[in-house]
């Protein structure tokens, strides 16, 4: 089990090993929050232990993270599952290239949670690590469970990675809009490498971690079941249904333990909690037991199945409720399986299910007690109807986003048609802009924006009368018009001084643990006054000479960032022309390459 805190998963889950880089990363999931995706790569590449928060408040070091491991970075999620941030930042424009929302063909959810990494050493040979988790890519704090492997590819095929393969082929076709064919290039040569890995399974387990994926074909099929039958099964997650709980209740005989949350349960016909001779539930002290972090756990959100069959234990863990959407098919799920020995109960040993309860966490849990819920009042039901049927509406349209120069500013326009229920509300917004700026859903809807502040992520709240709660999500929408440059834009409006630009510049110099020396500077110090004080007083000059000579992939950053902002007239006060003498200097001598 790992500890609900989204920064420790994610710098375990990403960081590379020793003598490896991160080449490319593919992350399924079901919602997505982009502050959550801006700080991925910031928080592995930049090594800093730091809040989430602390580290978003210094956008260079985004930036430069962002262009180191965001020109790799692809994220396939439910078209649906974008949340509206809490902040406005021109930043998440940096996202857009990366963010692929897809649809799955069953008509249910895009709901698997995997990551895949694709490491590469000196000699470029291939180290392919995966995660299949309980974990979405948002700051929820809930309990989740993770699997994770890695290993080099192989000459031959292997039939245990075969349907993960499968899985990376067929999400290119998912996605809603299509798809760049350099991305699909990327997919396919990675589907290729994961079928011939053997992913080793934890220490103590036998053989590889096999994978088991469900809803690529988009037909509903009988619910799916673990292959194996025992004498005890232990299964956990958050959601459940009859359905779910009468395939799984026949896959074990004697003792069978099921572990939700109270308000699912209640839900649940008697005789179908029946078949379980232990239904459990998280106490109120583990839910307000606080981590390490200081926050609290939120809820259950473990996805996890143990059956034991002679002498073994199978446990499946991934994404799949024990619902008839997940183990029918409407829903893509992805399921990842090792199998090791039981142990005897009370031996201390094997990997059985009394070794689970022995762990420590069923000591989290208590008894299920039913609770009589009254029945949902009509007129709420209607509402929730009513605002899933303006959601369908909104991914179902053709909405555009259209963006023209107008004046020092442009005009981003929402357009196209969209029928929403009449007791609904509809209202949006560009993502850079707070949503105090929110307008009512009637076409075309505009803002004058600057450039720095044009997206195609739009934001929608949709509202009905009745005691329900908003609904919000974020599409991302094509884009006519949309202009050139806004990268260099960004970063005029965060570096708007030369000053600004020569302490950046150290940093980049210094890599990105340079930047996150950088960002927790207080701003004083020597990089106060003149440029050319910096300049001559930092050794600025010996420190590009000395990467040009010894390093000169780090200059790449560099090369970059002052190409952007010569671009523009403003950004050239910025980058003075002696000090751009300078760089071409070295520029060039660089790009020439050694002399025979």
């Amino acid at each position: 089990m790992l500890s609900p805190d989204q920064r420790a998963v994610a710098m375990e889950l990403l960081r590379p090993p020793a003598g490896y880089r991160i080449d490319e990363i593919v992350l399924m999931s079901y919602s997505l929050d982009l502050d959550v995706l801006l700080s991925l790569p910031l928080a592995v590449l930049a090594h800093s232990d730091r809040g989430v928060d602390e580290l978003l408040e210094d956008p260079m070091l985004v930036i430069e993270a962002l262009r180191e491991a965001g020109e790799r970075l692809h994220v396939f999620v439910d078209e649906g599952g974008i949340a509206v941030p809490h902040a406005n930042r021109a930043l998440y424009t940096l996202l857009e290239t990366c963010v692929h929302p897809v649809r799955a063909p069953g008509g249910g959810a895009f709901h698997p949670k995997v990551w895949l990494v694709r490491f590469v050493d000196v000699e470029q040979q291939p180290l392919i690590r995966v995660a299949v988790s309980s974990r979405n890519l948002t700051f929820d704090r809930s309990w989740d469970v993770a699997l994770t492997s890695e290993a080099a590819p192989e000459g031959r095929r292997m039939k245990e990675s075969r349907s993960l393969a499968e899985l990376v082929r067929a999400v290119p076709g998912m996605v809603v809009r299509g798809i760049k064919p350099d991305v699909a290039d990327v997919l396919a040569r990675l589907a290729d490498e994961v079928e011939r890995v053997r992913f080793p399974a934890p220490a103590g387990f036998a053989d590889a971690v096999s994978f088991e994926i469900m809803g690529l074909t988009g037909k509903v099929q009988a619910p799916w079941r673990p292959a194996q039958s025992g004498p005890a099964l232990l299964a956990m997650a958050p959601f459940v249904s009859r359905t779910g709980l009468d395939a799984l209740a026949a896959c074990g005989t004697d003792e069978r333990i099921l572990i939700s949350r109270p308000e699912e349960l209640d839900e649940i016909a008697e005789e179908a909690l029946a078949a379980w001779q232990q239904v459990l539930v998280l106490s109120e002290a583990a839910l307000d037991e606080p981590d390490d972090a200081g926050s609290r756990p939120a809820d259950l959100h473990v996805k996890l199945m143990a059956v034991e069959h002679g002498r073994q234990v199978t446990w499946h863990v991934g994404s799949a409720n024990l619902t008839a959407a997940a183990l029918t098919g409407r829903n893509v799920e992805v399921l990842a399986s090792v199998t090791g020995p039981r142990g005897n109960r009370g031996s201390g040993k094997g990997f059985g299910i009394q070794r689970f309860q022995e762990s420590g966490f069923l000591n989290l849990c208590e008894p299920y007690r039913r609770t009589e819920r009254p029945p949902e009042d009509e007129a709420l039901k209607a509402g929730k109807r009513a605002l899933e049927q303006a959601q369908d509406a909104l991914l179902r349209s053709e909405l555009r986003v259209k963006c023209r120069a107008q004046g020092d500013d442009w005009r981003w326009s929402l357009e196209g048609q969209v029928d929403v229920p009449a007791e609904v509300s509809a209202s949006c917004w560009p993502v850079t802009l707070t949503n105090d700026n929110a307008r009512p859903l009637d076409m075309p809807c505009q803002w004058a924006l600057p450039i720095a502040r044009l997206t195609a992520f739009v934001a929608f709240r949709l509202t009905v009368d009745a005691d329900v709660d908003d609904l919000r999500l974020v599409l991302k929408l094509p884009v006519d018009g949309m202009p050139e440059g806004r990268i260099a834009h960004v970063l005029r409006t965060l570096i708007d001084s030369p000053e600004k630009f020569l302490k950046f510049l150290r940093a980049l110099l210094g890599g990105l643990d340079g930047m996150a020396d950088w960002a927790s500077d207080q701003g004083t110090g020597a990089w106060q006054g003149e440029w050319a004080a910096g300049l001559g007083g930092e050794t600025l000059l010996e420190d590009l000479v000395r990467a040009a000579a010894r390093e000169p992939e780090r200059l790449e950053p560099v090369r970059r960032l002052i190409k952007d902002l010569r671009a523009t007239p403003e950004g050239r006060k910025i980058v003075p022309d002696d000090l751009y003498d300078l760089w071409r200097v070295i520029d060039d001598t660089l790009s020439a390459g050694p002399q025979s």
